[in-house]
């Protein structure tokens, strides 16, 4: 959560745009990725005794679930991802343009933390603009995949428990 901020204020990501319950509820889920604790198969393979739980991702089964692999490359999310992407892409050109950035812009950290890269005592209008259009974005996509992945998680648990009563 790299930010430049000050001690007692609270975090941008931290913060809804508008009072809107559904946008509220959005934030925790945003904010245990940013600060690495939303759990991932890496995560519980990391904490497993005798490595009894994979690494990989249990949806696609192609390579370990880590926050790149959730957020940009498993297949099964890609249908949850490529609408929201785009928009994140497109608005996130536009306003950061307006930045002066001496460092290439990394995909994942613009889409967990889009503050990152604005600091908003340099510049009031692009951090409004990351606050009202690319925020509200990022989160969205994040939630989407969230609940997305947990769809199918509880498939693949179903489908599991009905193969195990045969």
């Amino acid at each position: 959560m790299d930010h430049k901020y000050n001690i007692g204020s609270v975090h941008p990501l931290a913060i809804s745009v508008n009072a809107n319950l559904k946008d509220i509820r959005k934030i925790p889920v945003r904010l245990k990725i940013s600060t690495g604790n939303y759990i991932l198969q890496t995560h519980k393979a990391s904490f497993s005794k005798n490595n009894y739980i994979s690494p990989t991702c249990k949806l696609c089964s192609k390579a370990d679930e880590t926050v790149e692999h959730f957020i940009l490359l498993c297949e099964k999310l890609e249908e949850t991802r490529i609408p929201l992407l785009s928009k994140i892409l497109d608005n996130g050109s536009l306003i950061l343009a307006k930045v002066a950035t001496s460092f290439p812009i990394d995909l994942i950290q613009l889409i967990i933390n889009p503050f990152c890269y604005v600091d908003i005592n340099a510049n009031r209008t692009v951090f409004e603009e990351t606050s009202n259009i690319l925020e509200p974005l990022c989160r969205q996509l994040l939630y989407n995949l969230h609940n997305k992945r947990y769809a199918l998680l509880a498939n693949i648990d179903k489908q599991g428990s009905r193969k195990s009563n045969f």
